[in-house]
């Protein structure tokens, strides 16, 4: 054989086999769809070399969250980096684009006809799909108001686990006024008190100011009613499995009461505090400015003491 082709070939199986190594460190990666009721959820499964591990179904926030943590003007990859790190972890995660979002995108999608039971019929779906493939180990990760979304669904569905992170103890419609309050003028406050009230026993607002249409437009009052419906801390308590909160202290959307009012005093739910961590994991050593920058910097890496907690609580055998 020419010794410049038997070269090439030598140089050839080195990459190969240096891509192959690769490929192994960082798991293996399959994009995939499940079916709900009426469409089918991009998704992208996750595993390990290793087999029989357990698996992270991880629940997005809210708002046109895609499976990477990401928006269209906030890309911080904080689902993507999580996901990676439980897979170096030996454990395999599930995260999805929820119905209407990225690649789950739908024409016939109606705003008006959304719910947060929906949302919660989904995941309910997807846990169908996992065990319907062979996981019994399956754990559940609700962020912000995935949080949520994860404990109406585990009411009708039992898993290994639930992990709550950055999820509020409060209803919506209490985080909501308490976002609001500080960022509004007094008067354009009130209004928003009184829309929120109406919504949250289930009335509709039909004259809201224009200032606030963006927030209370007709078309997305449905959802909030059905949203703000929910206590999270009834719904914990209501859990037939173990669960960990995780709050950040550098986060800016959801304080660290919000986390402990949700683990409360239930046995079964332990609270772990991060230092530092904010809404979207990442290590926050300066002020506001560093964490708003933050949400639109994917070049940093998830808190690792945020992913300790989390492979902790999963490799630790129920009680």
């Amino acid at each position: 054989m020419n010794l410049k082709i038997r070269f090439l070939l030598v140089s050839a199986l080195i990459l190969f086999a240096c891509y192959v190594n690769a490929q192994n460190l960082n798991g293996n990666v399959d994009t995939l769809t499940v079916q709900v009721s009426d469409l089918a959820l991009h998704s992208v499964l996750s595993t390990p070399d290793e087999e029989n591990t357990p698996v992270a179904l991880i629940i997005p926030g809210s708002g046109p969250t895609d499976l990477n943590g990401n928006q269209s003007q906030m890309n911080n990859n904080s689902l993507k980096y999580l996901s990676e790190a439980l897979v170096k972890n030996k454990i395999a995660t599930l995260r999805f684009d929820k119905r209407g979002v990225a690649k789950s995108a739908y024409s016939t999608l109606k705003e008006d006809s959304l719910t947060i039971e929906i949302y919660a019929n989904d995941v309910v779906a997807i846990i169908e799909y996992l065990q319907a493939h062979g996981y019994e180990n399956i754990y559940v990760i609700g962020h912000s108001e995935g949080s949520l979304i994860g404990l109406i669904a585990l009411q009708d569905i039992n898993v290994s686990g639930f992990i709550s992170v950055g999820g509020a103890g409060n209803s919506a419609d209490v985080i909501l006024k308490k976002q609001l309050e500080p960022k509004l003028p007094k008067t354009y406050f009130e209004s928003v008190v009184q829309i929120i009230d109406s919504l949250k026993n289930g009335h509709l607002v039909k004259n809201v100011p224009a200032q606030l249409g963006a927030l209370f437009r007709p078309s997305v009052q449905p959802y909030l009613i059905s949203w703000f419906k929910y206590n999270p801390v009834s719904l914990i308590r209501n859990l037939k499995t173990r669960a960990l909160v995780v709050q950040g202290s550098k986060d800016i959307q959801i304080d660290t009461n919000e986390g402990q009012l949700l683990a409360g005093e239930r046995e079964q739910v332990d609270y772990v505090e991060i230092e530092n961590m904010n809404h979207i994991f990442k290590t926050i050593e300066g002020g506001m400015q560093e964490n708003i920058e933050s949400y639109t910097d994917p070049s940093l890496e998830v808190n690792e003491r945020f992913i300790e907690a989390i492979v902790n609580f999963i490799n630790t055998e129920n009680p």
